[in-house]
């Protein structure tokens, strides 16, 4: 343990700098911020833990699991700079950037094996892969230490999000407190997730008895305040349901009022792909509720130098997330479309 007295850029004053999330446990005081600098495999992870003052739940809240989503980062950084530790009841552990050498790669994936690192659980990857080995660390340290996750993402470097949860749904009791804390929440769309979906790293902490919940909003190349707004909104209201933290009168209002305009609640998604590469010339917004027959994306094709179009194809939904910049590659993400009924 090293004791110190140095504030970090953009982030709350540390107190304490420990090696790893054990001896922080273990020896860190109460109403005291550490940064933890733990190590994998020769990559550094960097995290903090915010001790309460009072007892209560212990909360992992991290960012950049995909490396091109950058608003998560900055909200982490605000929270970290907000949260007083005296009022906090129970523990936050933050990590901002939770897939480093993606970030530092401006990448989605780990470009040590080009592997989603959200994409590893239950799915047909290799289990020896360094994003496999790594995935399942973080989820056994986060069932370890945590007793809620809060998993920011956002649009990346090609998408435009619309804000909306993804709640895993593999364990009743984990899913009824994931929806409680959400219900102050304003968004768009809760997705409700079944075990099978995708491999992602919140159904395999669920599966544990772990409340997780995935929060999207943001995309591009650059972060916006409005989309690390609504992150670190979000959070607060969670931790304030949850009993950790109280949020201020402004947020309970928000909260509140939105809260009475119940989010679309989506069982079902279609994601859409590109069929020709070429440039965007038209697209839908992200948020936008379409009947089947609309137009969604229109594409200039090279080298055909003609317009093709992706028509929503279902009934009734939402698009929960939308292709934003001006080059499309065939096979490339063109949209997520929320299932409404």
């Amino acid at each position: 343990m090293q004791q110190t007295s140095s504030e970090t850029p953009c982030f709350a004053a540390t107190h304490y700098v420990f090696d790893n999330l054990e001896e922080a446990f273990a020896q860190q005081p109460v109403a005291t911020v550490s940064r933890i600098n733990e190590t994998y495999e020769e990559q550094s992870i960097i995290l903090f833990l915010v001790k309460g003052y009072e007892t209560g739940p212990s909360v992992w809240i991290q960012a950049a699991l995909h490396g091109d989503e950058h608003d998560g980062i900055v909200a982490c950084a605000r929270l970290l700079a907000d949260v007083s530790s005296e009022d906090l009841r129970g523990n936050l552990i933050v990590c901002p950037v939770t897939n480093p050498t993606a970030m530092l790669a401006g990448t989605n994936a780990s470009p040590l094996d080009g592997i989603n690192l959200n994409r590893v659980f239950g799915q047909n990857v290799d289990p020896a892969s360094y994003s496999s080995r790594y995935g399942q660390w973080l989820a056994d340290h986060i069932t370890k230490y945590a007793d809620f996750l809060i998993d920011l993402h956002g649009g990346g470097r090609w998408l435009d999000v619309c804000p909306f949860a993804m709640v895993a749904s593999d364990h009743d009791g984990a899913f009824n407190r994931s929806m409680a804390a959400l219900s102050q929440v304003p968004l768009t769309a809760t997705f409700i997730c079944r075990d099978d979906a995708k491999g992602m790293l919140i159904n395999e902490v669920c599966k544990k008895g772990i409340p997780a919940v995935l929060l999207e909003s943001g995309g591009g190349n650059r972060w916006t305040d409005t989309a690390v707004h609504t992150h670190f909104h979000s959070i607060r209201l969670i931790l304030d349901q949850l009993g950790a933290y109280s949020a201020d009168a402004q947020q309970k209002e928000c909260g509140t009022y939105r809260a009475n305009c119940k989010p679309l609640q989506i069982r079902e998604i279609a994601e859409l792909r590109f069929v020709k590469s070429g440039i965007l010339t038209f697209s839908r917004q992200a948020g936008d509720v379409v009947r089947q027959g609309e137009e969604l994306i229109r594409v200039l094709s090279y080298p055909e130098l003609e317009e093709h179009s992706i028509i929503c194809p279902i009934a009734h939904g939402v698009i929960l997330s939308i292709h934003a910049a001006s080059t499309v590659h065939n096979g490339g993400y063109a949209v997520m479309l929320g299932k409404l009924t």
